[in-house]
């Protein structure tokens, strides 16, 4: 990748592929120079994500993943269905 903007979507899918492991290298590897900045995107959807509240009372794990998918695909159209997925399985990962 030269220059170019990010993919956010390869970014997500790719810094997320083996969560809760890490996937450095792969994410390293794939980004080169680029790979600080991309890593920063990413933590930024996703540190948004966390901050968001799903209402427990009314909403089961599962629930509270698809409502954090799409308020997150409201705010962010360009994220495919692949990355959104990612996201709310982090979230429901950290929340459970």
């Amino acid at each position: 990748m030269s220059g170019g903007a990010i993919n956010i979507n390869d970014a997500v899918v790719i810094y997320l592929k083996h969560y809760p492991g890490k996937n450095d290298a792969e994410f390293d590897s794939h980004f080169g120079p680029n790979a600080a900045t991309a890593r920063s995107q990413v933590r930024q959807v996703l540190d948004e994500a966390m901050k968001l509240e799903p209402d427990w009372n009314s909403m089961n794990l599962n629930e509270a993943g698809d409502f954090v998918e799409s308020v997150i695909h409201e705010r962010h159209p360009e994220l495919s269905a692949k990355s959104l997925e990612c996201i709310g399985n982090y979230f429901t990962y950290l929340m459970r």
